[in-house]
């Protein structure tokens, strides 16, 4: 069995930085120290190291993949009301349009219906009402 000796050979075979592998193992990096003694010497064995990079997820990946959920709810509901929206404002143009026509409907009976004044026919000729005569 082969053993990975030091924070440098872990963290070459797992290809970060010593800093960062150093940092792993506070998230649960399977190493193993010679004493108990938080300086002293580590070691690790390859093959638990990489099945633990493998299968381990980390805070921030549970963080993205839990935004991921919330913003794909947040899209289905905008699409929802989007659908919504368009189809409610098809209604509200559709009902314009039939309120125009009845507009240009009673607007035609309304100048049809109305009477122009009646005129008499006077000296001048231009369509005056001529004054009223006493006798």
């Amino acid at each position: 069995m082969e053993l990975l000796n030091g924070w440098k050979e872990i963290a070459d075979h797992l290809h970060l930085t010593v800093r960062t592998a150093q940092r792993w193992e506070r998230l649960g990096l399977p190493v193993r120290r010679v004493s108990d003694s938080s300086g002293s010497p580590v070691v690790g064995i390859p093959d638990e190291l990489e099945l633990w990079a493998r299968t381990r997820v980390m805070k921030s990946d549970r963080a993205v993949l839990e935004a991921n959920k919330m913003i794909a709810a947040e899209c289905a509901e905008l699409r929802g009301s989007h659908s919504r929206t368009r189809r409610r404002t098809r209604r509200l143009l559709n009902r314009i349009n039939s309120l125009a026509m009845e507009q240009a409907t009673l607007l035609r009976s309304i100048r049809s219906n109305l009477v122009s004044p009646v005129t008499k026919g006077g000296a001048s000729g231009n369509g005056e009402k001529a004054p009223a005569t006493r006798r």
